[in-house]
């Protein structure tokens, strides 16, 4: 089943009414990003940062749950969004090659097309956010 998820720039302190919507994504701006799953993330973070994928497993949480069968929210560390802000189009292949290339313990296959596909997306997110003194989230439902 693929994970269905959307990225959501918003404040910490909006975290209780992005847990309370039924639909986050029209109150807040953000991109449907269907199929990226929190371990993804992780995968990136290791990629890009050169640490260990369970060193940094913990970073990725859910900071707030809808209910105990979610949906889930998970903050994105400042360091992953401040990386993705700095990226422009012409990084996404090599920073997708190295996504893709992070051994996994899930096994979740990311094919590097889809890779550069979901760098687009979080990256003008991410730019926004930092230019918006704002935090990345990834509301997985699904």
């Amino acid at each position: 089943m693929e994970i269905l998820a959307d990225l959501l720039m918003a404040s910490p302190e909006d975290i209780p009414t992005i847990v309370a919507s039924e639909y986050p994504l029209g109150s807040f701006r953000g991109v449907n990003i269907d199929g990226l799953d929190p371990l993804m993330l992780v995968a990136l973070q290791a990629s890009v940062s050169g640490q260990a994928f369970d060193s940094l497993t913990d970073l990725y949480h859910p900071v707030a749950q809808a209910s105990e069968n979610g949906p889930w929210l998970i903050q994105i560390p400042s360091e992953l969004t401040e990386h993705l802000a700095g990226l422009q189009p012409p990084d996404y292949p090599a920073v997708a090659r190295g996504w893709t290339a992070v051994d996994t313990p899930t096994g979740v296959e990311l094919s590097t097309t889809e890779a550069e596909k979901f760098l687009g997306q979080m990256a003008y997110l991410a730019q926004t956010a930092v230019f918006d003194g704002k935090h990345l989230f990834l509301w997985v439902y699904s």
